[in-house]
């Protein structure tokens, strides 16, 4: 009986070499055409090829007789072709039968759905390995996995062994991927430069890179590829911490050389008005804030706290440090109903402080805006709140010396650098309402401090959570009028903006029409919020709601963040499961922010499964946002948590923060070693490393490499 492969196959004999950085149309039986198809991937040079690693890999390695196979397991057999034939189908398809016989006093049929063209591959008497599952109904297999055999069983790369399965496109197959992924280790494998000084492989049990290439494609069993994983997934971080560390160093290195701290007398004056009492957490971030902007280097600090934590007060509180001692401040937002809503909050807390708040953003009246610029420029010292418009070129804020960027995970790193070049190197504050897991704190912030409020502040009412399905529905609205009538409001969020062809998903603009149509809410006002509404639409419906004017207010998730209506006492949120954990726990968190209590309803939609179900129930369980956005990092991974990627972070191809909280120990330390022992990257054994995150991160790492 045949073994699977148990060594890797040879080079292709006679084939010139060819380097990493080659294009793809030169890799054999690539070309132009199928060069484009690769290039949809993102896949252009042979070294791309390379690093398109499988998603997951098929076991294909137990071989049987054709007398043995038995339905229900992937398993695989070897034989010649005894018969084969093409059928021509009612639909006008031409299909391709074959009959195997391995001599063992059975045969085995295989049927390939619309692929005549096997006829010149599997011609009678062909030596063939066949991997796939036996149909239960007919002594056959559909659309198996196969191979001509040439030569040696070891030279296997589509059966027989663990088969890896790479993400395609129109124009590829799977077998012609695996055919150009193993033509580009054989040409070029050996030739790729490894990132990881040789030291730290050696010092972490890596294996050679060129060898953890290949094993990641085509492993001979698993502790092969779970050692070609782990060094892999290790460069992916190990280059990651690499640039953290080098901006964390750079950083650290800059001299501010003025004080962006004054006495804290407005500060003292502000806080004495306050209706409540800080609480500790709030205290002592408040406390590393202001050491920060005693410091000689600039602040780079992260605020981080679970929904309605009391974020602002303690960013406002700092801010009036910095204008006390005459300086600007600037307060950026992700949106322009949340900069607005920041400005009037922040201009009630600061009168009893004496201190100037304006409000600038897109919609800003030309004259208001040549106002405020005059001011800038005079140097008064103020707090600017905004949005994007703050990144604008023809903004000048000379004498700005503390940033505070609201909502951080809404901003790339290259957005809050372009705003902390607006002054002169000053301190940068970034706010983020969404609890972060401590793997993706070190994995994408790690050039951050991080201040952590976690306590409420004192005399907000309970939240209660619910999961219900969409046939309780009557009773939710029900429970919502009951609410209405006791003078409170109410959010209704759904996924959707419009019809997008799925009865089974909600979208606001129809659900504005059924409930403000119900019976029951007749008596009330419905509001309706989008991101496609003009801005003066979104602020008109935002103020009336604010205002009590609008009772209900069907939205997306426009109001996941910052929106503040502590007479809401009510959050609906329909197709629950189409939203992450994260998510959901800062949708609640609209309600609540009041004496009363409130109630966030998680309405699941007909489709969702159990899974789903269970996921949901989760947040009956926990109002710490902390625990939940550890199991959404486990269920769902970053990318989907976050919604949309960080601009200048890496999409992981192997990484599992979930998983690799270990591994990311391991190359953090390694990282601050190495830039501790050669900042610049300049030793000979650090080119590679120094070349690889200069063509990847140029932007974050301009001030640390290339001065």
């Amino acid at each position: 009986m045949p073994v699977p492969p148990t060594s890797s196959r040879r080079p292709i004999p006679g084939k010139p070499p060819l380097e990493p950085a080659s294009r793809l149309q030169f890799l054999p039986g690539v070309g132009p055409q199928r060069a484009e198809a690769f290039e949809r991937l993102g896949l252009s040079t042979v070294e791309h090829l390379m690093r398109h690693y499988p998603r997951t890999w098929l076991d294909a390695r137990r071989f049987v007789r054709i007398a043995d196979l038995r339905p229900g397991e992937l398993l695989t057999v070897e034989g010649t072709v005894h018969t084969s034939v093409a059928i021509r189908t009612r639909a006008g398809r031409t299909d391709f039968r074959v009959e195997l016989d391995d001599g063992s006093g059975a045969r085995l049929g295989l049927y390939f759905f619309g692929q005549p063209f096997l006829a010149r591959t599997l011609l009678r008497g062909v030596r063939v390995v066949v991997s796939g599952e036996l149909d239960p109904l007919e002594r056959r297999m559909l659309n198996p996995l196969f191979e001509v055999v040439e030569g040696e069983m070891e030279a296997l790369l589509h059966v027989g062994r663990l088969v890896p399965v790479h993400a395609l496109t129109k124009g590829i197959t799977a077998r012609g991927m695996r055919t150009a992924v193993r033509h580009a280790l054989d040409a070029a494998a050996a030739a790729v430069k490894d990132p990881v000084p040789a030291a730290a492989a050696e010092a972490h049990g890596l294996v050679p890179l060129a060898e953890a290439l290949l094993q990641i494609h085509f492993p001979e069993d698993e502790a092969r590829l779970a050692a070609a994983r782990r060094k892999l997934a290790f460069e992916e971080l190990f280059l990651l911490q690499t640039v953290l560390e080098l901006r964390r160093q750079a950083l650290a290195q800059e001299g501010r050389g003025r004080n962006t701290a004054g006495a804290g007398q407005l500060a003292a004056r502000a806080r004495a008005a306050l209706p409540y009492t800080l609480t500790g957490d709030q205290d002592g971030a408040l406390e590393e804030i202001v050491a920060d902007l005693k410091r000689a280097t600039p602040m780079h600090r992260m605020l981080q706290g679970d929904v309605g934590s009391g974020k602002t007060v303690v960013a406002f509180l700092a801010a009036l440090h910095v204008m006390e001692a005459g300086h600007q401040v600037a307060f950026m937002a992700p949106t322009e109903i949340l900069a607005r809503q920041h400005g009037r909050t922040l201009a009630a807390l600061a009168a009893p402080a004496g201190a100037a708040v304006e409000v600038l953003t897109g919609a800003t009246p030309a004259a208001a805006r040549r106002a405020l610029a005059a001011r800038f420029e005079a140097g008064e010292p103020l707090l600017v709140v905004g949005t994007h418009a703050l990144l604008e070129e023809k903004v000048r804020l000379p004498d700005l010396a503390l940033a505070i960027v609201d909502e951080q995970h809404r901003f790339g790193v290259r957005q809050r650098a372009t705003l902390a070049q607006k002054g002169v190197i000053p301190d940068l504050l970034v706010l983020t309402a969404t609890p972060i897991p401590r793997t993706l704190m070190l994995a994408c912030y790690g050039d951050l401090a991080v201040s952590t409020l976690k306590a409420r502040p004192a005399g907000r009412g309970r939240l209660v959570t619910r999961v219900t399905g969409e046939e309780k529905f009557p009773q939710v609205v029900e429970f919502m009028a009951g609410e209405l009538a006791a003078g409170r409001q109410a959010f209704v969020v759904v996924p959707l903006i419009e019809e997008a062809g799925r009865a089974d998903v909600r979208a606001a603009e129809a659900e504005f029409e059924r409930l403000a149509s119900q019976p029951l809410l007749r008596s009330w006002k419905v509001g309706l919020l989008h991101g496609r509404l003009k801005a003066d639409a979104k602020q008109s419906v935002m103020e009336a709601f604010a205002a009590g004017g609008v009772q209900v207010l069907v939205t997306t998730t426009v109001v996941e963040v910052g929106v503040d209506v502590p007479n809401a006492t009510v959050m609906v949120v329909e197709n629950a499961e189409r939203f992450g954990l994260t998510q959901l726990h800062q949708l609640r968190g609209r309600v609540g922010r009041g004496a009363h209590r409130s109630v966030c309803v998680m309405v699941a939609g007909p489709a969702a499964s159990a899974t789903a179900r269970e996921r949901l129930e989760l947040l009956t369980t926990t109002t710490d946002g902390f625990a939940l956005a550890e199991a959404d990092l486990r269920l769902r991974g970053p990318g989907e948590m976050w919604g949309t990627r960080q601009s200048g972070l890496p999409r992981f191809k192997l990484v599992d923060l979930a998983r690799d909280e270990e591994l990311l120990e391991e190359t953090r330390v390694a990282a601050r070693a190495l830039v501790g022992e050669d900042p610049q990257l300049l030793r000979p054994g650090h080119a590679a490393l120094r070349e690889t995150l200069l063509a990847h991160y140029r932007e974050p790492l301009e001030v640390a490499l290339t001065g």
